[in-house]
Order: structure tokens, then sequence, then C-alpha cells
């Protein structure tokens, strides 16, 4: 999700209100937003037939991607085990920076990351070659996001010779390509999908040139599938090797909190699934590459309005949440949270020591306990208890929680121990889920059977 903090603020860097204006806000790590909302819808006016022929294409597509939508829900989840680089995170190194980066992100233990490449000075990222290609090494997957600006929109040869050297440099890597960001946001440079489409055009050449590139897209921002059913079902330079997302749920808090009555994260997940399998487009993963919750009391540091932010238990809490609910779909490859380093809203605060916050601590123990294990979403019969049960070959823990009091687990589920969301050990006796998450290695191998025994504490917790 991304509003402008200082919407209230004046706009001096486009008074002449031109759809080419594109202003870099190096704060907050995206463009100005400097024309108002009727002040771009004013600028587009000329656009009118792109949008009437979105409009057409996504009528033509309800019925198919609502049964199919319809039948995912009912379909039992498929979850696999959790690979190495399911659950990422973005960076923004420089070569100053990069030793710093590079303790904090094998303290974390992540195994995959994002960075960003903007177009229009691309050096200091590609620069980053070798740095990257001696984690790649390791087994570190990267994604990068290929960033524009309306300069390369109105210039798309410009953009296909930023792509061709983008891939030049880093296919050696073995990476995916985001190939832009945000394209459903008119501060992005991008006012209509057709311009989308010329971008793509250009790196069509490219991505047959590079082959060991996975290409994926297209890049759109928030819960707005019509933008993504529009370039799915419509005429495109190439099929995407995977589809993706920026995800946001920042404006509803917790992942489980419903959008239109009926959306929580884990059926916009589905929803995404059934736009994919019902517009023509190859079955290929999803890849959810932008999330995060900015953090209250951060002032202009954060990217967006106080009604959004959050405190730093919740942040770590809904991080946690976020991730386990997009593996138990079954459908989504790779979660990436942006960023590691930020003032209002980073796992790690950008003071001179990089101060930890409580969501890098839930992220570490996270990826220290789910990686390899398949993640089984605890079914709503279970309610008021809620959470996740991630099945190991030989042993399942349970991540669980609830939205309101606690509520005391059953002592037949024999658990072996305990910690909370940061790994903090908790001892067994009356062991109790509440609003902040806890784990629990459980006594039995049988998913029915730790079902079992949560029902029970679940039950007694809905008894007058």
């Amino acid at each position: 999700m991304e509003t402008d903090p200082n919407a209230a603020e004046p706009r001096p860097g486009n008074p002449s209100r031109s759809r080419d204006h594109f202003r870099w806000d190096e704060r907050h790590h995206q463009p100005h937003t400097d024309m108002g909302k009727w002040e771009k819808f004013f600028a587009s006016r000329a656009d009118a037939g792109q949008f009437i022929r979105l409009l057409g294409r996504n009528l033509a597509r309800l019925g198919p991607i609502a049964r199919r939508y319809r039948a995912l829900l009912r379909a039992p989840a498929a979850p696999q085990p959790l690979a190495d680089g399911a659950f990422g995170v973005a960076v923004s190194p420089t070569r100053e920076s990069w030793p710093r980066y590079l303790d904090r992100i094998g303290e974390l233990g992540a195994r995959a990351l994002l960075v960003r490449v903007p177009a229009w000075a691309p050096e200091p990222v590609l620069a980053l070659h070798d740095e990257f290609a001696r984690l790649r090494h390791e087994g570190v997957a990267f994604t990068f996001t290929l960033l524009q600006n309306r300069e390369m929109v109105n210039d798309p040869g410009r953009w296909g010779s930023f792509v061709r050297d983008a891939a030049a440099c880093l296919a050696d890597l073995e990476p995916s390509f985001q190939l832009g960001h945000a394209i459903n946001r008119k501060k992005w440079g991008i006012w209509h999908p057709n311009e989308y489409i010329r971008l793509m055009e250009r790196a069509a050449v490219v991505r047959e040139e590079f082959p060991a590139v996975r290409w994926i897209g297209p890049p759109v921002i928030d819960f707005e599938y019509y933008f993504t059913t529009h370039y799915l079902a419509g005429p495109r330079p190439f099929d995407f090797d995977g589809i993706a997302a920026l995800l946001y749920v920042d404006r509803r808090g917790s992942p489980d909190n419903v959008q239109y009555g009926h959306f929580d994260l884990y059926r916009k997940i589905l929803l995404l699934r059934a736009v994919v399998a019902s517009c023509g487009h190859p079955d290929v993963p999803i890849h959810l590459t932008e999330f995060n919750w900015p953090l209250l009391g951060s002032g202009k540091h954060s990217p967006a309005g106080e009604h959004v932010q959050t405190d730093e238990e919740r942040q770590a809490r809904y991080l946690a949440i976020y991730d386990l609910t997009a593996a138990a779909t079954g459908e989504v490859a790779s979660v990436f949270w942006w960023q590691l380093v930020a003032r209002g809203y980073g796992l790690l605060d950008e003071d001179d020591a990089w101060t930890e916050r409580r969501a890098y601590r839930a992220l570490r123990h996270l990826l220290s306990r789910a990686r390899g294990r398949a993640i089984h979403r605890l079914p709503e019969r279970l309610r008021p208890l809620r959470g996740f049960l991630m099945q190991g070959d030989d042993s399942i823990e349970a991540f669980v929680y609830t939205s309101g009091r606690a509520l005391r687990l059953d002592p037949a589920l024999a658990a072996a121990g305990a910690t909370t969301l940061i790994g903090e050990p908790i001892g067994t006796s009356g062991l109790a889920a509440g609003p902040d998450p806890v784990y629990v290695e459980l006594g039995t191998a049988e998913p029915a059977a730790a079902l079992d025994v949560l029902a029970h504490a679940s039950a007694r917790a809905r008894r007058p």
C-alpha cells in the first residue's frame, strides 16, 4: 500500500500538473505524489478508451474467475515443504554499506533477497555483482525489481537498453527479474495499460537473449486484480515465468482481517490464482514481492499515514502471520518484506547501530523453525484459536494465537517445548495462546491427532 504522508504539504515539484513529471522521494524510496486524485483524473481523460477496455475485459472474465475461485475455496490446500527461499527480504545496499548488510543477512538466515534496480541510476546496484555472486554461490536466490520512471515509459528504447544492461550484468546469478513496479500507480510513470505493454515489448527481445533469467509480472500493487486480469487476459508480448503482486494488506491491520466483507489474505491469494487460471495464462508460481507495516511514531519516515501505522509488537506478529498464510495456500513461491533497513518500517532501524526491531527477531526465528516444513492453516472450526501446523518429516510444530483473550491449550498436546514469537523459551505447564503467537513443539507427528487436541481447547473456549 502506498500513500504519500506529505500529501497535505504544498506540491512544488509539478506546478504545471504535467503527467510527464517524476520526482523521487529518497526518504521513502518511492516517487512523490505531486498531483491530487482529481488532478490525475483530469490529466487522464484522454485515456478513457483504455480503461473502458479494461472494464470490458474484466466483465468478460468475471464468471470464469468466480467459478475457479469457488472451486479453490472448496479444495484442500496442498502446501509443499517450505523452500529455503520462500520467505525473503528486500535490501538496498551500496558498496559502502554492503559489509553491514552481509553481516545482518547472515545473522537473519535469509536465503532470498530482493534488490531494486532503478532505470535512471542502475550503476550502484550493478557494481555489486561480484558481491551478489558470492552469496549466490552460497545458495542465496536473487530477485531484481527493474524500476521504471516516466522518462523510460516515454522512451521505450532507453528502457530496452537498460533491461539489456541489467540482464547482461546479472543473468549469471540465475535471478528473477520483476519487470516494472507498481504499474497501476501513475506516480510510478505509467498512466495507462498500453504503456506497460510497450515496456514488455522491449523486454521481450532481451528475454530471448537471456534464458537463465525468470521474468515475473505484471507487478500490480494492492488488491487491484482488475489490472492483473487486464494484462493476463489480453494480448501480451510473452507469458510471464511467474506472477508478481505487491500485495499490501496494512490498511486492514492483521492479515486475518477482511476486505469487502470476505477477503482476508488467504482468500486474496486464492483469488489471484483464480485470475491466473481463468485468463489463459500458463499456471506459473506466484511471488508476493512487497509488503510491510509502517510504524507508529516514525513521523515523516513512515511511507504511509497514521491510520495505517502500527506498533512494533503488531508489526512482528503480522509479518509472521503473513508469511505463514502465504505458504499455507500452496500457491505462493516467495514472499518479500520491504525492507531490511529503514527508519519508518524496516526490520532494522536506520540509525547508527541498525537497531533490531522485534520484527527482525520474529523473522529470524520463523526462518529457523519453518524451513523445510509444510505449512497447514488451522481450520476455521477451531476458532477462536488460529494458526498453523508446520509439518516436518517426523515432527509437527504449531504456531498458534487468538484474536482476543488468551486460550489455555490442552495438556494432551504433550508439548515438548515452546517459544515466544521471537524465540524466547517458555514453560509448557499451563501453556496458553493469546494475541501474540507462540510456537509449540507437539508430541505427535500426525496432523489429524494434533488437530483433535487443539479442537478440545477451542471447544472449551466457546462454552458459556
